[in-house]
């Protein structure tokens, strides 16, 4: 931490405790609502002392700060989003890949990989693991192909003997 920041904080605190201690000792509603209003003056001049004494350099450095705090978080958010959208895509698809291969009368686990098409997630591929008969590997096949988008090509079979 700074030492600029160091010392405000410290200076907060030692405010923070003379305004207690001071409450504590006083006695009666006027002497305590006194040593209030003195306590929270002290309290705020401390607060706000470091902001009085800034230069324009510092303010525009405080802004910068913010500024990159700001587009970082924004960057981190938006790649969260980006996973997200992703993670979404590849267990839709293949709950939906899944749902036609039960139709077809197969049993299998699928992976689904998404890429991103014109800042749009999209699948990519599909890897299916199972037994099917070739019939049914290329009714999956033609499905994808058709309703998802994914070409034969990047369409991956493996055959689980059993």
């Amino acid at each position: 931490m700074s030492g600029w920041m160091e010392q405000w904080l410290l200076g907060v605190a030692c405010a923070s405790i003379v305004m207690v201690v001071s409450g504590a000792l006083v006695k009666g509603g006027g002497g305590q609502r006194v040593c209030k209003l003195v306590g929270s003056l002290l309290l705020l001049l401390v607060t706000l002392g470091p902001m009085v004494g800034m230069e324009e350099e510092d303010w525009q450095e405080m802004l910068q700060w913010d500024t990159r705090a700001m587009e970082e978080a924004e960057e981190a958010l938006m790649e969260q989003n980006q996973l997200l959208y992703e993670s979404i895509i590849e267990e839709e698809t293949g709950a939906y890949i899944l749902d036609k291969a039960e139709s077809l009368g197969v049993t299998c686990q699928v992976e689904v990989v998404v890429a991103w098409d014109d800042e749009i997630p999209q699948p990519w591929s599909a890897c299916l693991t199972g037994t099917w008969t070739q019939a049914q590997r290329d009714a999956l096949a033609d499905m994808m192909q058709a309703d998802l988008g994914i070409p034969y090509e990047r369409q991956s079979f493996e055959v689980i003997s059993g």
